[in-house]
Protein backbone atom coordinates (compact mmCIF):
# COMPACT_ATOMS: atom_id res chain seq x y z
CA UNK A 1 0.00 0.00 0.00
CA UNK A 2 1.16 3.72 -0.66
CA UNK A 3 0.53 6.62 0.92
CA UNK A 4 -0.89 9.78 -0.93
CA UNK A 5 -1.81 13.30 0.21
CA UNK A 6 -4.02 15.98 -0.28
CA UNK A 7 -3.19 18.56 -2.42
CA UNK A 8 -4.34 22.00 -3.09
CA UNK A 9 -5.67 23.86 -6.16
CA UNK A 10 -2.79 23.99 -8.58
CA UNK A 11 -0.59 27.28 -7.94
CA UNK A 12 -0.63 30.09 -10.97
CA UNK A 13 0.63 33.08 -9.20
CA UNK A 14 3.03 34.52 -6.96
CA UNK A 15 0.27 35.40 -3.96
CA UNK A 16 1.65 33.54 -0.68
CA UNK A 17 -0.41 30.74 0.96
CA UNK A 18 -0.36 29.24 4.22
CA UNK A 19 2.49 27.20 5.72
CA UNK A 20 2.63 23.51 5.04
CA UNK A 21 0.60 24.02 1.63
CA UNK A 22 1.42 21.24 -0.66
CA UNK A 23 0.85 22.09 -4.36
CA UNK A 24 2.39 19.32 -5.81
CA UNK A 25 2.64 15.70 -3.96
CA UNK A 26 4.16 12.47 -3.85
CA UNK A 27 3.57 9.06 -3.68
CA UNK A 28 5.24 7.20 -0.49
CA UNK A 29 4.98 2.99 0.09
CA UNK A 30 3.78 2.46 3.64
CA UNK A 31 7.01 -0.60 3.36
CA UNK A 32 9.84 1.91 2.97
CA UNK A 33 8.24 3.96 6.20
CA UNK A 34 10.07 3.01 9.47
CA UNK A 35 7.64 1.07 11.65
CA UNK A 36 9.65 2.56 14.39
CA UNK A 37 11.35 5.36 13.74
CA UNK A 38 14.16 6.84 15.49
CA UNK A 39 13.64 9.47 18.25
CA UNK A 40 16.52 12.11 17.24
CA UNK A 41 18.60 13.29 14.37
CA UNK A 42 21.08 15.10 13.68
CA UNK A 43 22.39 16.15 10.77
CA UNK A 44 24.95 18.88 9.19
CA UNK A 45 23.28 20.38 5.38
CA UNK A 46 26.05 21.84 3.04
CA UNK A 47 25.22 24.97 1.25
CA UNK A 48 24.66 25.48 -2.31
CA UNK A 49 26.09 28.51 -4.47
CA UNK A 50 24.11 29.21 -8.22
CA UNK A 51 26.82 29.63 -10.56
CA UNK A 52 24.12 30.21 -13.54
CA UNK A 53 20.63 28.86 -14.78
CA UNK A 54 21.06 26.63 -18.04
CA UNK A 55 17.57 28.74 -19.97
CA UNK A 56 16.47 31.44 -17.69
CA UNK A 57 13.54 32.52 -19.31
CA UNK A 58 11.73 29.14 -18.01
CA UNK A 59 12.16 31.16 -14.51
CA UNK A 60 9.08 33.13 -15.71
CA UNK A 61 6.09 30.91 -15.82
CA UNK A 62 4.42 29.52 -12.66
CA UNK A 63 3.30 26.37 -13.52
CA UNK A 64 1.90 25.28 -10.01
CA UNK A 65 5.64 25.71 -8.80
CA UNK A 66 7.06 23.53 -11.60
CA UNK A 67 10.08 25.36 -12.91
CA UNK A 68 12.92 24.10 -15.55
CA UNK A 69 15.77 26.54 -16.44
CA UNK A 70 18.05 24.15 -15.31
CA UNK A 71 20.74 25.07 -13.22
CA UNK A 72 24.63 24.80 -12.17
CA UNK A 73 25.27 24.70 -8.57
CA UNK A 74 28.25 24.43 -6.35
CA UNK A 75 28.45 22.49 -3.12
CA UNK A 76 30.60 24.29 -0.23
CA UNK A 77 31.65 23.32 3.46
CA UNK A 78 29.15 25.75 5.21
CA UNK A 79 26.65 24.16 7.06
CA UNK A 80 23.77 24.09 9.09
CA UNK A 81 23.20 21.59 11.93
CA UNK A 82 19.77 20.34 11.75
CA UNK A 83 17.94 18.59 15.14
CA UNK A 84 14.59 16.77 14.84
CA UNK A 85 13.40 15.01 17.79
CA UNK A 86 9.82 12.68 17.67
CA UNK A 87 7.65 13.95 21.03
CA UNK A 88 4.82 11.43 20.49
CA UNK A 89 1.95 10.85 18.38
CA UNK A 90 -0.82 13.11 17.11
CA UNK A 91 1.58 16.05 18.39
CA UNK A 92 2.23 19.85 17.31
CA UNK A 93 5.38 21.11 15.39
CA UNK A 94 7.41 22.76 17.35
CA UNK A 95 10.29 25.10 16.82
CA UNK A 96 13.15 25.94 19.61
CA UNK A 97 13.15 29.28 20.37
CA UNK A 98 17.22 29.45 19.49
CA UNK A 99 16.22 28.66 15.76
CA UNK A 100 15.12 31.71 13.53
CA UNK A 101 13.02 31.55 10.39
CA UNK A 102 10.01 29.34 12.43
CA UNK A 103 7.83 29.86 9.55
CA UNK A 104 10.14 27.71 6.85
CA UNK A 105 11.26 24.92 9.51
CA UNK A 106 7.05 24.29 9.92
CA UNK A 107 6.83 24.94 6.38
CA UNK A 108 9.59 21.70 5.94
CA UNK A 109 8.49 20.21 8.33
CA UNK A 110 4.67 20.17 7.64
CA UNK A 111 5.01 19.10 4.32
CA UNK A 112 7.02 15.70 4.96
CA UNK A 113 4.52 15.13 7.62
CA UNK A 114 2.03 14.81 4.52
CA UNK A 115 4.36 13.06 2.59
CA UNK A 116 4.86 10.30 4.92
CA UNK A 117 1.29 10.54 6.28
CA UNK A 118 2.39 10.88 9.88
CA UNK A 119 0.87 13.31 12.51
CA UNK A 120 3.84 12.74 15.05
CA UNK A 121 4.67 15.71 16.86
CA UNK A 122 8.43 17.23 16.04
CA UNK A 123 10.31 19.78 17.60
CA UNK A 124 13.34 21.37 15.41
CA UNK A 125 16.28 23.19 16.20
CA UNK A 126 18.34 24.28 13.28
CA UNK A 127 22.14 26.40 14.16
CA UNK A 128 23.09 28.93 11.01
CA UNK A 129 25.74 30.41 11.97
CA UNK A 130 26.17 32.04 8.50
CA UNK A 131 22.67 33.50 8.69
CA UNK A 132 23.03 35.57 5.61
CA UNK A 133 19.66 35.38 3.84
CA UNK A 134 17.46 36.22 0.86
CA UNK A 135 21.10 37.41 -0.48
CA UNK A 136 21.48 34.23 -3.22
CA UNK A 137 23.18 31.33 -1.41
CA UNK A 138 20.23 29.22 -0.90
CA UNK A 139 19.68 30.08 3.18
CA UNK A 140 16.40 29.20 2.74
CA UNK A 141 16.24 26.23 0.70
CA UNK A 142 19.02 25.13 2.26
CA UNK A 143 17.26 25.13 5.70
CA UNK A 144 13.91 23.34 3.88
CA UNK A 145 16.15 21.16 2.59
CA UNK A 146 18.06 20.23 5.94
CA UNK A 147 15.09 19.81 7.82
CA UNK A 148 12.85 17.71 5.34
CA UNK A 149 16.39 15.27 5.21
CA UNK A 150 16.77 15.11 8.76
CA UNK A 151 12.75 13.67 8.91
CA UNK A 152 13.17 11.51 5.96
CA UNK A 153 16.21 10.18 7.94
CA UNK A 154 14.03 9.94 11.33
CA UNK A 155 11.47 7.30 9.09
CA UNK A 156 14.31 5.29 7.59
CA UNK A 157 14.91 7.28 4.29
CA UNK A 158 11.61 6.28 2.46
CA UNK A 159 11.84 9.30 0.15
CA UNK A 160 14.76 8.43 -2.58
CA UNK A 161 16.95 11.40 -3.32
CA UNK A 162 15.71 12.14 -6.55
CA UNK A 163 11.99 12.28 -5.16
CA UNK A 164 13.34 14.26 -2.83
CA UNK A 165 14.52 17.22 -4.74
CA UNK A 166 11.25 17.30 -6.77
CA UNK A 167 9.12 17.30 -4.25
CA UNK A 168 10.95 20.49 -2.00
CA UNK A 169 11.56 22.38 -5.46
CA UNK A 170 8.14 21.86 -6.22
CA UNK A 171 6.37 23.18 -2.72
CA UNK A 172 8.98 25.81 -2.13
CA UNK A 173 8.47 28.83 -0.27
CA UNK A 174 9.94 31.72 1.81
CA UNK A 175 9.48 33.66 4.82
CA UNK A 176 7.51 36.95 5.25
CA UNK A 177 8.55 39.08 7.64
CA UNK A 178 6.60 39.82 10.31
CA UNK A 179 3.66 36.99 9.32
CA UNK A 180 4.76 33.04 10.48
CA UNK A 181 1.34 31.64 9.22
CA UNK A 182 2.18 32.58 5.34
CA UNK A 183 5.06 31.96 2.81
CA UNK A 184 5.73 33.51 -0.35
CA UNK A 185 6.22 31.01 -3.86
CA UNK A 186 9.62 31.74 -5.00
CA UNK A 187 11.21 30.27 -8.18
CA UNK A 188 13.17 27.08 -6.96
CA UNK A 189 15.07 24.79 -9.19
CA UNK A 190 16.01 22.35 -6.43
CA UNK A 191 19.69 23.58 -6.33
CA UNK A 192 19.80 23.19 -2.79
CA UNK A 193 18.22 19.74 -2.14
CA UNK A 194 20.62 18.53 -4.91
CA UNK A 195 23.49 19.69 -3.66
CA UNK A 196 22.77 18.24 0.09
CA UNK A 197 21.38 14.46 -1.31
CA UNK A 198 24.21 14.20 -4.28
CA UNK A 199 27.31 13.26 -4.11
CA UNK A 200 30.44 15.82 -5.88
CA UNK A 201 30.73 19.25 -5.51
CA UNK A 202 29.19 20.22 -9.02
CA UNK A 203 25.76 19.78 -9.54
CA UNK A 204 24.18 20.56 -12.65
CA UNK A 205 20.20 20.04 -12.88
CA UNK A 206 17.59 20.06 -16.14
CA UNK A 207 14.07 19.52 -17.06
CA UNK A 208 12.26 19.23 -14.09
CA UNK A 209 14.76 19.11 -10.85
CA UNK A 210 16.50 16.50 -12.19
CA UNK A 211 20.40 16.42 -11.54
CA UNK A 212 21.80 14.63 -14.78
CA UNK A 213 25.63 15.49 -13.86
CA UNK A 214 27.77 15.79 -11.17
CA UNK A 215 31.79 16.04 -10.26
CA UNK A 216 34.08 16.47 -7.76
CA UNK A 217 36.35 19.06 -7.64
CA UNK A 218 40.23 19.33 -6.32
CA UNK A 219 40.02 19.21 -2.81
CA UNK A 220 42.87 22.65 -2.96
CA UNK A 221 40.01 24.71 -4.38
CA UNK A 222 38.87 27.34 -1.70
CA UNK A 223 36.01 29.33 -2.29
CA UNK A 224 35.72 33.09 -0.98
CA UNK A 225 32.34 34.94 -0.96
CA UNK A 226 31.32 38.30 -0.81
CA UNK A 227 28.16 40.17 0.08
CA UNK A 228 27.78 44.08 0.05
CA UNK A 229 28.63 45.77 3.37
CA UNK A 230 25.46 47.99 2.99
CA UNK A 231 23.52 44.96 1.80
CA UNK A 232 19.77 45.79 3.98
CA UNK A 233 18.41 41.62 2.94
CA UNK A 234 15.01 42.49 2.51
CA UNK A 235 12.11 39.86 2.43
CA UNK A 236 11.32 37.65 -0.13
CA UNK A 237 7.92 39.21 -1.30
CA UNK A 238 9.65 42.53 -1.60
CA UNK A 239 12.24 40.71 -3.75
CA UNK A 240 10.04 38.53 -5.48
CA UNK A 241 7.67 42.12 -6.31
CA UNK A 242 10.73 43.40 -7.67
CA UNK A 243 11.92 40.23 -10.04
CA UNK A 244 8.24 40.09 -11.65
CA UNK A 245 9.15 43.96 -12.94
CA UNK A 246 11.91 42.39 -14.07
CA UNK A 247 11.09 39.13 -15.56
CA UNK A 248 11.03 40.21 -19.36
CA UNK A 249 14.72 40.61 -19.41
CA UNK A 250 15.19 36.93 -18.03
CA UNK A 251 12.65 35.71 -21.12
CA UNK A 252 14.61 37.61 -23.47
CA UNK A 253 18.06 36.63 -21.96
CA UNK A 254 17.33 32.50 -22.46
CA UNK A 255 15.52 33.56 -26.28
CA UNK A 256 18.85 35.13 -27.18
CA UNK A 257 21.32 32.86 -25.48
CA UNK A 258 19.81 29.45 -24.52
CA UNK A 259 20.54 27.14 -27.53
CA UNK A 260 24.34 28.71 -26.98
CA UNK A 261 24.90 27.90 -23.57
CA UNK A 262 23.22 24.46 -24.00
CA UNK A 263 25.67 23.22 -27.03
CA UNK A 264 28.64 25.06 -24.76
CA UNK A 265 27.30 22.93 -21.96
CA UNK A 266 27.14 19.68 -23.70
CA UNK A 267 30.01 19.75 -26.43
CA UNK A 268 32.67 21.66 -23.61
CA UNK A 269 32.07 21.48 -20.40
CA UNK A 270 30.79 18.12 -19.39
CA UNK A 271 33.66 16.14 -21.43
CA UNK A 272 36.05 18.69 -19.41
CA UNK A 273 34.61 17.94 -16.32
CA UNK A 274 35.20 14.39 -16.87
CA UNK A 275 38.63 14.78 -17.22
CA UNK A 276 38.89 17.09 -14.42
CA UNK A 277 38.88 20.07 -16.10
CA UNK A 278 36.77 22.98 -14.32
CA UNK A 279 38.09 25.95 -17.08
CA UNK A 280 35.46 25.45 -19.55
CA UNK A 281 32.92 25.42 -17.35
CA UNK A 282 34.31 28.52 -15.22
CA UNK A 283 34.78 30.55 -18.55
CA UNK A 284 30.57 29.37 -19.54
CA UNK A 285 29.36 30.79 -16.20
CA UNK A 286 31.55 34.03 -16.98
CA UNK A 287 30.17 34.68 -20.28
CA UNK A 288 26.56 33.92 -18.78
CA UNK A 289 27.27 36.37 -15.83
CA UNK A 290 29.63 39.04 -16.98
CA UNK A 291 28.43 38.72 -20.95
CA UNK A 292 25.04 37.85 -21.46
CA UNK A 293 23.54 40.43 -19.37
CA UNK A 294 23.10 38.35 -16.20
CA UNK A 295 24.53 40.25 -13.55
CA UNK A 296 22.20 43.55 -15.15
CA UNK A 297 18.93 41.40 -15.45
CA UNK A 298 19.64 40.60 -11.42
CA UNK A 299 20.57 44.02 -10.42
CA UNK A 300 17.04 44.78 -9.28
CA UNK A 301 18.50 42.97 -5.81
CA UNK A 302 21.07 45.95 -5.53
CA UNK A 303 21.93 47.97 -8.11
CA UNK A 304 25.45 49.04 -6.99
CA UNK A 305 26.25 44.99 -8.10
CA UNK A 306 27.10 46.31 -11.29
CA UNK A 307 29.79 48.86 -10.34
CA UNK A 308 31.14 45.96 -8.08
CA UNK A 309 31.17 43.10 -10.27
CA UNK A 310 32.67 45.01 -13.25
CA UNK A 311 35.88 45.71 -10.47
CA UNK A 312 35.80 41.86 -10.12
CA UNK A 313 36.38 40.97 -13.56
CA UNK A 314 40.02 40.90 -13.67
CA UNK A 315 39.65 37.50 -10.98
CA UNK A 316 38.41 36.04 -13.26
CA UNK A 317 39.89 37.46 -16.82
CA UNK A 318 43.68 37.21 -14.84
CA UNK A 319 43.23 33.46 -14.20
CA UNK A 320 43.32 33.99 -10.61
CA UNK A 321 39.86 32.64 -10.21
CA UNK A 322 38.91 29.47 -12.05
CA UNK A 323 35.11 30.02 -11.21
CA UNK A 324 33.50 33.94 -11.15
CA UNK A 325 29.80 34.48 -10.31
CA UNK A 326 26.84 35.86 -8.95
CA UNK A 327 25.46 33.40 -6.86
CA UNK A 328 21.24 32.95 -7.92
CA UNK A 329 20.38 36.82 -7.88
CA UNK A 330 22.55 38.12 -5.78
CA UNK A 331 23.93 40.57 -4.57
CA UNK A 332 26.14 37.65 -3.19
CA UNK A 333 29.28 36.53 -5.69
CA UNK A 334 31.71 34.06 -4.83
CA UNK A 335 35.22 33.15 -6.45
CA UNK A 336 36.20 29.63 -6.95
CA UNK A 337 40.48 29.95 -6.72
CA UNK A 338 43.31 28.44 -5.46
CA UNK A 339 44.84 32.20 -5.05
CA UNK A 340 42.28 32.80 -1.94
CA UNK A 341 44.44 35.14 -0.52
CA UNK A 342 44.28 37.67 -3.31
CA UNK A 343 40.51 36.90 -4.12
CA UNK A 344 39.51 37.79 -0.79
CA UNK A 345 41.74 41.34 -0.89
CA UNK A 346 39.60 42.39 -4.18
CA UNK A 347 36.11 41.51 -2.41
CA UNK A 348 37.25 43.28 -0.01
CA UNK A 349 38.38 46.42 -1.62
CA UNK A 350 35.22 46.23 -3.52
CA UNK A 351 33.16 46.90 -0.56
CA UNK A 352 32.47 43.60 0.39
CA UNK A 353 31.96 41.36 3.76
CA UNK A 354 33.49 37.89 3.09
CA UNK A 355 33.63 34.26 3.82
CA UNK A 356 36.16 32.06 3.50
CA UNK A 357 35.43 28.06 3.21
CA UNK A 358 36.29 24.70 0.66
CA UNK A 359 34.66 23.09 -1.99
CA UNK A 360 32.56 20.03 -1.03
CA UNK A 361 32.25 16.85 -2.49
CA UNK A 362 29.85 15.04 -0.58
CA UNK A 363 26.24 15.14 0.96
CA UNK A 364 24.69 15.91 4.31
CA UNK A 365 26.60 14.29 6.95
CA UNK A 366 24.31 12.04 9.22
CA UNK A 367 26.07 13.40 13.45
CA UNK A 368 24.15 11.44 15.35
CA UNK A 369 20.68 9.61 15.62
CA UNK A 370 18.90 7.47 18.56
Amino acid sequence: MKKTQAIAQPKKDFKPYPVGTVFNSITVDNKLISSNPLRQVVIDYPTRLEAMAIDPSKIAANDNLKYTPGQIDFTVSLFKRVTVQRAGKDGEIEVSKSAKRPSLIRHSAEIMRKALGVSDGLLVDVEDNIGLRHCGLGSSSGLIAGVACAINEMYGKPINDRLMVKYLAQNHGEEIDGDNNLVNPVQCIGGSASCGTHSGCVVIIAGENVVVKTSKLDLNYEVVIGVPRNFEYPDSKYLMDKEIENMQKFIDCGIKYGPRIAYKLFHECLPALEEGNLKPLGDLIFDYRFRMGSIENCSFVYPPILEISKSLEFLKLEGHADVLALSSVGPGMFAITKKADLCEKAFIGAGMKTIRTTVYNGRYKLINSK
